[in-house]
């Protein structure tokens, strides 16, 4: 599932389109069922945040990819996000009547999430190649994490139609299972 350069730019407009609050923001997206199969190849644009989160957990002088708790734990909530959270919104818009959202939730969701993991990186990255504090990291992972949530928010909001507290309780259902994924997998392995 490889995706074109014109597909990302319009996708990447169309997540910026929403943090700014455009009113044409949808419109960037390919919300069609050949949008919606493609929209998952967003994953890869996460690759580079995977590699960040593992060589945080792992520390200094050890491989970033070892098959062992922490990447089954990385690989889970990575996975959660694109995979699971999709498969649990099925159940979610049927009880909401919004059955005919879906495809528009996932695809934009999809390429939100993909956004938003390649900002948290960021704060990663600088502290990895020492450029930054702990604490630096650690505050400015913090507001990233903030703005990645208000933009799952603004979406679920914008796309399903929803007040602002019931797409805010979607959204951390949403994090909640991804977290939750990551965790088990974590305790389990």
């Amino acid at each position: 599932m490889f995706l074109s350069a014109d597909e990302v730019t319009r996708s990447l407009r169309g997540t910026a389109g929403l943090i700014g609050r455009r009113p044409d923001a949808l419109t960037h997206f390919d919300v069609s069922e050949r949008g919606f199969w493609r929209s998952f190849g967003a994953v890869w644009l996460t690759a580079p945040a995977v590699t960040v989160a593992l060589a945080l957990e792992r520390g200094a002088g050890s491989a970033p990819f070892q098959l062992d708790h922490v990447t089954v734990a990385v690989l889970a909530g990575w996975a959660a996000g694109f995979l699971a959270v999709p498969l649990a919104m099925i159940a979610v818009l049927r009880r909401l009547g919004r059955t005919r959202a879906y495809v528009p939730f996932v695809v934009v969701t999809n390429w939100c999430l993909a956004t938003g993991l390649a900002a948290l990186a960021l704060p990663g990255c600088l502290l990895r190649l020492d450029l930054a504090t702990p604490g630096l990291a650690a505050l400015d992972a913090g507001a990233f994490l903030v703005v990645v949530l208000w933009l799952h928010a603004r979406a679920a909001r914008t796309i399903l139609g929803l007040s602002g507290p019931v797409a805010a309780l979607i959204t951390l259902a949403c994090f909640g299972l991804i977290a939750g994924f990551a965790g088990g997998a974590h305790v389990l392995v």
